[in-house]
């Protein structure tokens, strides 16, 4: 009889009755259980296992402050304290309802919330940038939560090529995911245009279609008077090869080393030569990309 007497005092169960509802609460638990960080259904198996079975299928549908609520058909938990934002231990009440008997049962719990779950790397499977241009793969990546993300392989920016590397995205819990992406170095923009137009160097063209196929090498579809270019771009002190040097009745492409690519010389051909030329130079236009 005395171990009956202690059996029922451990489990420290008060009932009570008013307006037909049924309160009954359950002792409070030494156990601490397992949460998913940011996971509001993961608490589910701690409602089956300190409430009822019947509860293992309540569904997270809203918080209030520091209430959360879970939801089936005939079934309503409420969670007092829980901050699934915030990895640790934490104390925590519930209270499950039948919605049809109103009968409701409590109890204090100890949960304790874990990020085990690596985080999501968004990111294209491949990049492209310009030659020389500074690379940071943060630019290009983003998490689902806070992290450090790095590369395993350092990108040489100053050959043309591709490489394929690994993103390590790692955070604050130390959960560690990859991804694989594909690093592609091209030409600059304006080094684009000059090599476009060294490569017609010998072609029997007047010097607006010099320009125009140079330009067409970048995508820029355009022709007109020689003057006509002024308007792509901005006029510079500082030509970079690729710029376009605008005289009056002429035009031509910067390579750089005060030389140019010339159309319409001797013969209409196309030709390497000064910049300074017999036509007066208006100016060199930066071309707007």
């Amino acid at each position: 009889m005395k171990k009956l007497v202690q059996a029922v005092a451990s489990l420290i169960i008060a009932t009570s009755s008013f307006a037909g509802v049924t309160t009954i609460s359950a002792k409070e638990n030494t156990q601490a259980y397992k949460v998913e960080y940011q996971d509001a259904d993961s608490i589910q198996s701690v409602f089956s296992k300190e409430l009822h079975k019947k509860y293992a299928n309540v569904k997270f549908k809203k918080k209030t402050k520091n209430v959360s609520v879970y939801e089936s058909k005939n079934f309503k938990v409420t969670v007092t304290d829980l901050d699934i934002d915030q990895v640790g231990k934490q104390t925590i009440s519930i209270e499950g309802q039948n919605k049809k008997t109103y009968a409701k049962k409590n109890a204090k719990v100890n949960v304790k919330v874990q990020d085990t779950t690596a985080p999501v790397i968004t990111c294209e499977d491949s990049i492209t940038i310009a030659q020389n241009e500074k690379f940071d793969i943060n630019n290009y990546v983003s998490l689902n939560e806070e992290g450090t993300v790095e590369l395993n392989k350092t990108v040489d920016t100053s050959n043309v090529g591709s490489i394929t590397t690994t993103i390590q995205a790692k955070d604050k819990a130390g959960n560690v995911s990859k991804k694989d992406v594909t690093i592609n170095v091209e030409k600059d923009f304006y080094q684009r245009i000059a090599d476009a137009a060294l490569a017609q160097v010998g072609v029997n063209q007047d010097c607006t279609m010099l320009v125009t196929n140079s330009l067409a090498a970048v995508g820029i579809n355009f022709h007109g008077a020689p003057t006509a270019y002024l308007s792509l771009g901005e006029l510079t002190n500082n030509p970079v090869p690729g710029d376009i040097c605008v005289y009056q009745g002429h035009v031509a492409i910067y390579i750089g080393n005060g030389q140019a690519v010339h159309g319409g010389w001797n013969g209409c051909q196309t030709t390497v030569y000064s910049v300074q030329c017999a036509n007066p130079l208006i100016g060199y236009v930066h071309v707007s990309r």
